[in-house]
């Protein structure tokens, strides 16, 4: 879900990311072009190997931390419109009823990127990975960035084109595979899990083009690539981009996730 496919035979591909697999794709694009298949999309099994596959207990983690900040909590009804679409699983919470722990997911990371950078008002934002596009929607139903770059292969960019389309957004929006990504400086580099999950070369190409460019960056990491995908541990990649840090992921959902951070305020 974060590069684009090789320009070369299919008989000497190589994988793109862990998601770059056959099934996941041709299931973002069915969804994409047919109704019936993105009214469901959310519980695909082929989708759920990659995405939407958070669980209740996992929810109740990300819902503590959203609790602590009053004002993400209270535009709660406004961050549960993302479920309308692809009928998620969803599950009941103290406060807030029935929401999908994937969404709660995406509001948690907005906390935290309001504790650590204030507001995205204005910004431009490039997200390098964007699953369905709902933390895409989840931003913009609490600030207002001026434009939002979603960078994945073309059937993901198909999906969350579609299901984007759904929603009023403040952002101008632009879609764009690896390959099609411009050089260029963002207020804000986004990534959740995705790039941690690239081989080193198409890692190196988002380095190059975004993130070493852009004056802050927020990017849940794992550290889950095998082992000829040569990535870049979280470490290794912190100490590549000036000023930044290695959080801990909270609530951690696997041993050696993490976040890390620049260009913070806090």
């Amino acid at each position: 879900m974060n590069a684009d496919e090789c320009a070369r035979p299919i008989t000497d591909r190589v994988s793109m990311s862990l998601s770059d697999n056959e099934a996941y794709p041709d299931a973002c694009m069915q969804a994409s072009n047919e109704y019936r298949f993105f009214n469901s999309i959310r519980r695909n099994p082929a989708y759920n190997e990659i995405l939407e596959h958070a669980s209740e207990e996992q929810g109740r983690g990300y819902l503590e931390t959203i609790s602590q900040d009053a004002d993400v909590l209270a535009a709660m009804d406004e961050f549960k419109a993302n479920d309308i679409y692809g009928d998620p699983r969803m599950y009941e919470y103290p406060d807030v009823g029935m929401v999908s722990p994937t969404t709660l997911r995406y509001v948690k990371v907005l906390a935290d990127i309001r504790r650590l950078f204030r507001s995205l008002d204005d910004w431009s934002i490039c997200e390098i990975g964007v699953g369905y596009g709902g933390q895409c929607r989840i931003i913009n139903a609490f600030w207002k960035p001026a434009r939002y770059c979603l960078v994945d292969i073309q059937p993901a960019l198909a999906l969350a084109k579609r299901f984007l389309d759904h929603y009023i957004l403040d952002s101008v929006l632009t879609f764009s595979t690896m390959n099609e990504l411009s050089r260029k400086e963002y207020d804000l580099v986004l990534s959740n899990y995705a790039f941690s999950e690239l081989p080193r070369p198409v890692q190196d190409v988002y380095l190059s083009k975004v993130i070493l460019n852009s004056q802050r960056g927020y990017m849940t990491y794992n550290e889950i690539t095998p082992d000829e995908f040569n990535s870049y541990k979280s470490n290794e990649l912190a100490a590549m981009i000036p000023d930044a840090r290695i959080l801990e992921e909270t609530p951690l959902t696997s041993e050696r996730n993490c976040i890390i951070v620049w260009g913070t305020d806090s």
